[in-house]
């Protein structure tokens, strides 16, 4: 399904590309500089300065040999917490 754009958006439109239209009529050269303009940032939005740089084959984290370690069995702390089956402390 279709979304239009509104009456006002069709006219807003009409009218810079009549504007567009008359300034290339009377003066083309004085276009040139805004066509370029446009251009150029068209073409970095569509192709970011980022891109051009050749891509480097990233380092592998685990290129270097694992360091062997102790295998620690986990330790259980007891804590502070009373138990729930206590009345509290306030009553």
């Amino acid at each position: 399904m279709y979304r239009r754009l509104p009456v006002f958006a069709y006219i807003i439109l009409a009218l810079i590309a009549i504007g567009i239209l008359s300034r290339f009529v009377s003066d083309p050269a004085g276009m040139i500089i805004p066509v370029a303009v446009f251009g150029i940032v068209f073409f970095l939005y569509k192709f970011p300065p980022s891109r051009w740089r050749r891509q480097q084959k990233p380092t592998p984290r685990y290129a270097k040999a694992k360091e062997k370690r102790k295998q620690v069995p986990f330790k259980v702390i007891n804590g502070n917490k009373p138990d729930d089956d206590d009345m509290p402390k306030y009553h």
